[in-house]
């Protein structure tokens, strides 16, 4: 349990008026402090918009990732319902870790391919 409690951050006044570009940005903060908190204290998993947020990417670009099967999730649903995906925050550190190691511009494509065949148990 933690002895700190987190105060949610007002929305700026511009986004009151629901100017769009002023809430995205204000959403996008919120999700990036979440994930580093989650980090910071271990959580296993990240949302979308938290995961999107420390990739620096949009998180429709990073749902799209997700359908097509270039980046690892778990859909959260029962039956037919619409659910909603968990991203793990292995796969996010895995993938920002592996870009450092490479010491050059990492593909994502080709950082999927190893990944499916890690899990697939073969070598890419």
């Amino acid at each position: 349990m933690h002895d700190q409690i987190m105060e949610e951050p007002e929305p700026p006044a511009e986004a009151e008026g629901r100017n769009p570009a002023s809430w995205r940005g204000f959403l996008r903060d919120q999700a990036l402090r979440n994930a580093l908190q989650k980090r910071a204290t271990g959580v296993p998993t990240y949302s979308v918009p938290e995961a999107a947020a420390l990739l620096s990417i949009s998180q429709e670009y990073l749902y799209r990732l997700i359908q097509t099967g270039g980046f690892p999730a778990v859909r959260m649903r029962l039956r037919s319902s619409q659910g909603r995906y968990v991203v793990p925050a292995k796969a996010v550190e895995s993938l920002l870790g592996d870009a450092f190691s490479a010491g050059s511009c990492l593909e994502l494509d080709e950082w999927t391919k190893r990944w499916q065949a890690n899990i697939a148990g073969g070598a890419a």
